[in-house]
């Protein structure tokens, strides 16, 4: 009975250690901030896996004591409630074997919930209001593409329409940020499940993995779902209906990035079955698909080819 009580306290002691040092090294070490996050949810996943919520929520007021004490509070609040929301979600997740589309929803809301949060703190505490910064920085984003179009030559009337179509923009930034929120939020939960599952397999801990992204498959309505899109944002523009607009460009936008997602399983499904490529490649041509717009419409129209001919479920039938 007392090995049983030492063991998940002796195991939450080492964990908070490596979370501590974690955080030290994000805080002072900006490059590392980025793998840091990543990597901090995965001590809370385990302990929520082996010994439960409670002892895992324990490890991460600890933590958070901690880092308080040897970095500053606010950063301390900011960041337990980054790592402890989605290593609580994923935890959970594998604990009780969630489907992964569940165990997607579920971190991607952590995470959403998380994020305002954080931005209420920050709005509160420091008093920095995220919108106007987005504000203050697409305005320089404007200034700079104008000046830019100046010196390649453009007529005024050129000139004009492109400034009447960025002012559109934003206009428009307010409506669209919640689903570019929503979107973000959902493409970073699957990397922080992905790289979670990677590190517990390796230390032993007997986990489903996802289907490989070749695998994956859209629903078909989602082309109905952009059709509607593009009648009603037709709509919204041609009989000055704001709202009705503004709902046809956000799910516009959705259904973009799930046929783009259909696109990219077809693409990766092709080219293994061809060249049979690596990880790295497939990571590196999921970069370029966020980077550069020709990618995107590129795994847009293979979304459409592959949801409209079945392709790959006429491949695997043959």
């Amino acid at each position: 009975m007392e090995q049983k009580r030492i063991t998940p306290l002796t195991t939450a002691g080492c964990f908070a250690a490596v979370m501590l040092i974690l955080a030290l090294l994000s805080t002072f070490m900006p490059f590392f901030s980025f793998v840091g996050y990543f990597i901090m949810p995965i001590p809370m996943t385990i302990i929520y896996m082996k010994y439960g919520m409670r002892q895992a929520l324990l490890l991460g007021v600890v933590v958070g004591i901690l880092m308080g004490i040897f970095i500053d509070p606010l950063t301390a609040v900011a960041q337990l409630i980054t790592f402890a929301s989605v290593g609580l979600a994923i935890g959970a997740g594998f604990r009780y074997e969630w489907a992964p589309a569940k165990m997607l929803a579920c971190v991607a809301a952590a995470l959403i919930a998380a994020t305002g949060v954080l931005l209420a703190l920050m709005y509160i505490v420091l008093d920095i209001n995220l919108l106007a910064a987005i504000y203050s920085a697409f305005d320089t984003v404007v200034a700079d593409t104008i000046a830019q179009y100046k010196t390649s030559g453009m007529s005024d009337i050129q000139l004009a329409e492109a400034r009447m179509q960025l002012e559109e923009v934003r206009r428009l930034l307010p409506s669209m940020l919640p689903m570019f929120l929503c979107l973000a939020m959902a493409v970073i939960a699957y990397i922080n499940v992905k790289i979670s599952q990677l590190v517990l397999i390796r230390l032993g801990f007997s986990i489903k993995p996802f289907l490989p992204i070749r695998y994956w498959e859209i629903s078909r309505s989602v082309i109905y779902l952009y059709v509607l899109a593009l009648v009603m944002k037709y709509w919204g523009t041609t009989r000055d209906i704001e709202w009705l607009s503004i709902a046809g460009v956000n799910l516009n936008q959705v259904a973009f990035f799930f046929i783009c997602i259909q696109g990219l399983a077809f693409l990766f499904y092709f080219l293994d079955r061809r060249f049979h490529i690596s990880t790295g490649l497939q990571v590196l041509i999921i970069i370029l698909f966020f980077v550069m717009p020709v990618f995107s419409y590129a795994a847009f129209a293979a979304g459409l080819m592959d949801m409209l001919l079945n392709y790959r479920k006429k491949r695997n039938t043959m």
